[in-house]
C-alpha cells in the first residue's frame, strides 16, 4: 500500500511536470515529444492505482516492486528540477 502511494504521487508529479516542460520552446523538438510520452504514461499509471485504491470496477493495479518506485522517484525529481529551472528562466526573460 505505502509503495502504491509513493508511486501515485510521483506519476502524478511526472504528468504534471511533462505537461509543463511540453509547452517549452526553448527545448528540443524530441525531448518535449519524450516528455509528452512520459506525462501519457504517467497519466495512464495514476489513473490506475487511484481505480485500484477506490476499487472502481474491482479493478487491480497489480504489484509495485521497490525498483520501479524507485525509478519513479528519480523520474519525477529530475522532471520537477527541469519544471522548476525552466519556469524561473521563463520568468526572468519575461
Amino acid at each position: 500500500m505505502s509503495l502504491m502511494v509513493i508511486n501515485l504521487c510521483c506519476s502524478v508529479a511526472m504528468m504534471l511536470s511533462g505537461m509543463w516542460l511540453l509547452t517549452e520552446k526553448a527545448m528540443p523538438r524530441i525531448v518535449r515529444i519524450y516528455c509528452a510520452l512520459i506525462a501519457c504514461g504517467a497519466s495512464v499509471n495514476s489513473l490506475g492505482m487511484i481505480a485500484d485504491l477506490f476499487d472502481v470496477g474491482g479493478f487491480a493495479y497489480g504489484d509495485i516492486w521497490p525498483g520501479e518506485a524507485i525509478v519513479n522517484i528519480g523520474l519525477a525529481a529530475m522532471l520537477g528540477r527541469w519544471t522548476w529551472l525552466y519556469r524561473t528562466r521563463r520568468a526572468r526573460f519575461a
